[in-house]
């Protein structure tokens, strides 16, 4: 027996779990990843070496003008991953905002700006201060401290002194002028939600001293060039745009806007699959090509560098082993890099998924162990991701709702889902859908802003639905207020929705709903850039719903419950008093008849298989009276048996 083999069954026998370290081998937003420890300095450095070297032209230009990289490369290739290596080590010479972008193009520019600030609301590695605020304090006007110290003490000579610093071009001056001065003092987290796009309320707006909020895309865009219009001589803003595959357009619109507006001191990194990228680049006009400054390809790595990258994933448990081991590598060995590369160079992550493929297949050699299901760790992952993350239901635009709620219902084979449902202000919060069977059209309007002109405004479309039969049900979702008593917002309201029926229905969204759909559209927007990896293997979007639909992943989401698109799984405490309730009462059992024995019994729910048997498995783990009686055969021949 070997000396890692002796050490993976000490850790059974101590009950710990036993890590696949190749599990976690995708990359996101930069901001939000843990950080990278397995970085092969080889792997891309030219691509690391050009990207500086544009930085610095950008900065050397007289002029500062906006510069663009497109980064292409093939599934799997490490432009993800480059990214966050790329503000890694750039980070204390430009600030760093990643985009991943929205697909509706009628919200584009205000989902840009809102993903701009909650990047540079983000506090750089060994800074104490945000990236805004540094921003902010590099602004040439206030290189003199003692101006700015004068100039801080009253808002009025603050903006004043700016109109003057920029006397033309600027986008709602005042307004922007005012903000940048709320950020200096003490309202520095309001002052940010309205640069974000927040839909604040009267009274906010009213400390800010703005009279409204961004509500449309002419107004974001502005904004955001307002920014490339004052900092010509502070450090760079590089804009990542990451996973575009169903953006393209909108997202080279947005370049070329920053080229022909000549605004400065913006570096932006495009990211795209490069058969996707061909495939768009047919449909651009010359114009548009020629505002991409420089193309950076990734290219498969090295055989060394793939078992670089293999060390660098197992030292941590060789360290923990605390034994001499045979190889850096072991249990695996270079030879499997090499009989399965193509050639002397292997793509970034199948090489990882190789070594985790290859992994596994080792410790389940040695140790016998309940079958592992790959995609519920994954998903269990990021929902608990996402549960860390998602604290508040404003976190995210009405629009982005909308988006992962579409999402959501094309997973579950809903039909005929149109984005034109309303128009106007309501057009981008709002959609219809049939129902599944009876053809029944569904009207959905969600919004969480807290301004109440605009809740009227949700409520006069509401009620346009209703008077002209747009739809046979509308479904208004929202978890704010619904306005004050006496105002005409609260009584349409209460005249739409306040009346029992089942054909306008308000329903109000939890944080859990919240965190299923995002969860679900992470996991979808992965598998469209072909970044989704389960079991070691890249799974498409057509293969994540059937996964999705054959688990039943989204029946404890209570929004979808509410529609009635799912029904309800059991609580798990539920579940397993009656598994131990038939368990006991047959003494013995195969697994497969317990399970349809729990559905006679559990009527008025559908369990998908996958959820009874992880109630087995854990009860067979934490309690002494149920056992597998035959561990070593396959898991649909297990038998149950119940002993005192």
């Amino acid at each position: 027996m070997s000396t890692l083999e002796i050490f993976f069954r000490d850790l059974l026998e101590k009950k710990e779990v036993i890590i696949n370290p190749f599990d976690d081998i995708t990359f996101g937003n930069f901001w939000y990843e843990k950080p990278v420890t397995e970085d092969v300095n080889s792997i891309h450095h030219d691509a690391i070496i050009q990207t500086e070297k544009q930085l610095k032209l950008l900065k050397k230009d007289a002029l500062h003008l906006t510069k663009t990289l497109l980064l292409i490369g093939d599934a799997g290739c490490g432009k993800s991953n480059l990214l966050g290596r790329l503000k890694k080590q750039l980070n204390d010479e430009a600030f760093f905002v990643y985009i991943q972008p929205i697909e509706d193009y009628n919200y584009f520019w205000r989902h840009t700006l809102q993903y701009t600030i909650a990047s540079l609301m983000q506090i750089p590695e060994g800074e104490t201060d945000s990236q805004l605020r540094l921003w902010l304090k590099g602004l040439p006007v206030f290189e003199n401290q003692n101006l700015w110290q004068k100039i801080l003490g009253e808002k009025k000579t603050f903006i004043s002194h700016l109109k003057k610093s920029y006397p033309a071009g600027i986008f709602e001056n005042k307004k922007f002028f005012g903000i940048l001065y709320e950020l200096a003092k003490d309202n520095y987290d309001l002052a940010c939600e309205w640069l974000a796009g927040e839909d604040l309320d009267e009274e906010d707006l009213g400390i800010l001293g703005v009279n409204k909020s961004i509500d449309s895309e002419k107004f974001a865009r502005g904004i955001l060039n307002n920014f490339g219009r004052i900092a010509d001589a502070t450090k760079p803003i590089i804009l990542c745009f990451d996973q575009i595959e169903r953006a393209f357009s909108s997202v080279f619109n947005f370049n070329t806007t920053f080229h022909n507006e000549r605004l400065v001191n913006f570096l932006i990194i495009i990211s795209a699959v490069r058969d996707n990228w061909q495939t768009f680049k047919k449909t651009m006009i010359q114009s548009e090509l020629a505002r991409i400054n420089q193309t950076i390809t990734l290219e498969d790595i090295t055989i060394e560098e793939a078992e670089k990258l293999w060390i660098n994933r197992l030292k941590p448990l060789h360290l923990q082993c605390n034994l001499k081991l045979d190889s850096d590598i072991a249990p695996l060995h270079k030879q499997i890099l090499i009989d399965n590369a193509p050639g002397d160079h292997i793509n970034l992550r199948e090489a990882l998924n190789l070594g985790g493929g290859k992994f596994q297949e080792y410790i389940d050699s040695i140790i016998v162990t309940p079958p592992s299901n790959f995609f519920l760790d994954i998903w269990k992952k990021t929902f608990t991701e996402n549960q860390e993350k998602i604290n508040s239901l404003i976190q995210f635009s009405d629009e982005e709702f909308i988006e992962m709620l579409k999402y959501c219902l094309s997973c579950l084979s809903v039909e005929n889902i149109n984005s034109k449902f309303l128009s106007g202000v309501t057009k981008t919060k709002s959609f219809s859908y049939e129902y599944p069977n009876l053809k029944e059209k569904i009207g959905i309007i969600w919004s969480n802003n807290r301004n109440g002109k605009s809740f009227y405004t949700l409520m006069e479309a509401s009620e346009f639905a209703i008077r002209n039969n747009l739809c046979e049900k509308l479904i208004f979702i929202r978890s704010a207020g619904v306005g004050t008593k006496g105002t005409q917002a609260f009584d349409l309201y209460n005249k739409l929705f306040k009346p029992l029926s089942d054909k306008y229905k308000h329903y109000k969204p939890t944080i859990e709903d919240l965190q299923y759909l995002k969860t679900y559209h992470k996991l979808a927007k992965d598998a469209l850039a072909g970044e989704l990896i389960i079991e070691f293997k890249t799974v498409t979007l057509p293969e994540l719903n059937q996964l999705m639909r054959d688990y039943q992943i989204l029946n404890n989401c209570n929004l979808l419950v509410n529609l009635k698109l799912v029904k309800f799984t059991p609580d798990l405490g539920i579940l397993k008093q009656t598994i131990v309730s038939i368990i006991k009462d047959k003494s013995i059992m195969k697994i497969q008849d317990l399970y349809l024995e729990v559905n006679n019994i559990l009527t008025n729910y559908f369990i998908p298989k996958y959820y009874c048997n992880s109630a087995i498995y854990s009860l067979c783990k934490t309690t002494s009276f149920i056992k597998i009686k035959n561990p070593k055969d396959a898991p649909d021949n297990y038998i149950l048996e119940y002993k005192i």
